[in-house]
């Protein structure tokens, strides 16, 4: 799977090589990388060449701007799900555009079709779901049952795996995947732009890490970019995708070194933006520091002040996909230019009231300058 993610970049870096060929160009980044991670979850989750970055009448693409549009009404709605679910379903909401479920449907359907037709088998996140529609189980599954509810289990064998259940499917895995690491992507690239040293240390990393892999970019070079992890570390806990997280407590707690107990079924808030923003734990927050995330720095602090993918067994699925798609996405970025601040961008940055997502209200645009690193 790993060299379609480097088709991917190859073309991502073309794309700024030949928009930064004539010098400085202004550009807004989180509309190409999210163009950059439509291609990416297209490749290697459906086996479809989207090409976003090429093409601008995409259709994945539309559908994906319809679906990250932001509005507060959509926002409200989302809110009620979370504090109100039975509510939310009384009243037979439908938040996504139906246009965009319609064609999603469509789309995997065409899929499913076409692999069970010819045979095809590319062991990737579609052949998982059909695998799961066809058998009701996976090969070489592991026991999970500790880790699930009664309530959880009981659901689970009411389900009916059918093309629908599976485009549902698909569609939340391409929805969380792909505003979310496009977002970190550009604030990422922001505050490699406000702190220059940060960027030329993340550079010289990528490109002489890279150059002892004799100039190709494989998987192990990635995994030998520590700062470059810690920098996307860094973009995650000052930038979190999601503010906060909402979780069911399932039996009665009694918080530690205190006299308040929570009872079994009440909803609990977890402020993700606030924990990565305690002084406590971050001393001078709002300050972009990498070094936070040294090996030795991790280890003083609890594990749980740190939440960019939750935690636990309902942690984010995607996790290792989206660092590493990031980490590409930011690789393409740096090997061959550096990033600037420009007029038009948003110093400070200035969050969007209508996202639930954590996004600029007024996009992400940065200079790209042609550069080299020997």
């Amino acid at each position: 799977m790993f060299y379609l993610l480097v088709e991917c970049c190859e073309e991502l870096r073309r794309l700024i090589g030949e928009a930064s060929r004539n010098g400085d160009q202004t550009v807004e980044v989180r509309e190409l990388a999210a163009k950059f991670i439509i291609d990416v979850i297209g490749s290697c989750a459906f086996g479809i060449q989207i090409n976003a970055l090429t093409d601008d009448k995409s259709e994945f693409h539309r559908a994906a701007k319809k679906l990250s549009r932001p509005s507060y009404k959509a926002t409200l709605w989302r809110m009620l799900r979370t504090a109100m679910p039975k509510l939310y379903k009384l009243l037979g909401v439908q938040i996504v555009d139906p246009s965009v479920t319609k064609f999603f449907t469509s789309v995997v359907s065409q899929m499913i079709n076409q692999r069970e037709n010819n045979g095809m088998i590319r062991h990737d996140f579609m052949d998982l779901l059909i695998e799961l529609k066809n058998k009701g189980t996976l090969e070489n599954g592991t026991d999970n049952s500790a880790i699930f509810s009664d309530e959880d289990k009981q659901a689970a064998k009411e389900i009916e795996l059918d093309e629908n259940i599976i485009a549902a499917q698909a569609f939340v895995f391409f929805a969380a995947g792909y505003e979310t690491s496009s977002n970190t992507i550009a604030f990422c690239l922001y505050e490699l732009a406000l702190n220059q040293e940060i960027q030329d240390k993340t550079r010289r990393e990528v490109c002489d890490v890279i150059q002892a892999q004799g100039g190709k970019l494989t998987y192990d070079a990635v995994q030998e970019m520590k700062y470059l992890d810690m920098v996307i570390s860094e973009t995650l806990r000052k930038y979190p995708p999601a503010p906060m997280l909402s979780r069911k407590c399932e039996y009665n707690y009694q918080i530690p070194n205190s006299n308040v107990e929570l009872p079994a079924g009440m909803r609990v808030i977890i402020p993700i933006y606030g924990l990565h923003h305690d002084p406590n734990y971050y001393p001078d927050p709002a300050r972009f520091n990498p070094e936070r995330f040294t090996k030795e720095n991790k280890r003083t602090r609890h594990p749980y002040t740190y939440l960019p993918f939750g935690e636990g067994p309902r942690n984010c699925i995607g996790m290792r996909f989206a660092l590493l798609q990031i980490k590409m996405g930011i690789i393409s970025f740096l090997r061959d230019h550096r990033i600037k601040i420009c007029d038009k961008s948003t110093v400070p940055i200035k969050f969007s009231r209508r996202s639930l997502v954590t996004t600029n209200e007024a996009g992400f645009w940065l200079t790209i300058t042609p550069s080299s690193y020997n």
